[in-house]
């Protein structure tokens, strides 16, 4: 019945992906951030060892996740 304002999403990495992570503990969010960090290394590794085009998904989606990991963790400490 009642629009909502939209709000710009000005992030490098998708709403769906801060949203899940806002819904971690915080004392998770360094363990998240390690594994995406061995499985976004891991894909790289592929790719530079195979030229696995597909890895380079692999790896944005990786980066997008421990960047909105490093956010969410900062978000928190600065409050």
């Amino acid at each position: 019945m009642f629009k909502r304002k939209t709000k710009n999403w000005d992030k490098p990495f998708p709403e769906k992906v801060a949203r899940r992570v806002a819904m971690l503990p915080t004392a998770d969010l360094a363990l998240w951030m390690e594994q995406a960090m061995s499985e976004t290394n891991r894909s790289l590794g592929a790719y530079l060892k195979n030229g696995d085009i597909a890895s380079v998904d692999e790896i944005l989606i990786g980066a997008e996740a421990m960047n909105a990991l490093a956010s969410e963790l900062k978000r928190r400490i600065m409050l």
